[in-house]
């Protein structure tokens, strides 16, 4: 089975341009700071809700084995 290298006979160097152009896209496009407080603050105000969310679908599902069970 011959099958031929999508890069051919390039040597290394030049195989590794392609990657380094995409990777430089990719770190251009990604800001290091964010633009805004609201993205800064994200992370702490989604860990801060996630309790809450646990709580409220347990007493979901409380609610439901409740119903389903036979007495």
């Amino acid at each position: 089975m011959n099958t031929p290298h999508p890069l051919g006979d390039a040597p290394i160097g030049q195989q590794l341009l392609a990657h380094y152009a995409r990777r430089d896209a990719v770190r251009h496009a990604t800001p290091l700071f964010p633009s805004s407080w609201a993205e800064c603050l994200a992370p702490f105000r989604n860990a801060r809700l996630q309790p809450q969310r646990a709580a409220a679908s347990a007493t979901h599902a409380q609610g439901d084995d409740a119903v389903c069970q036979a007495g």
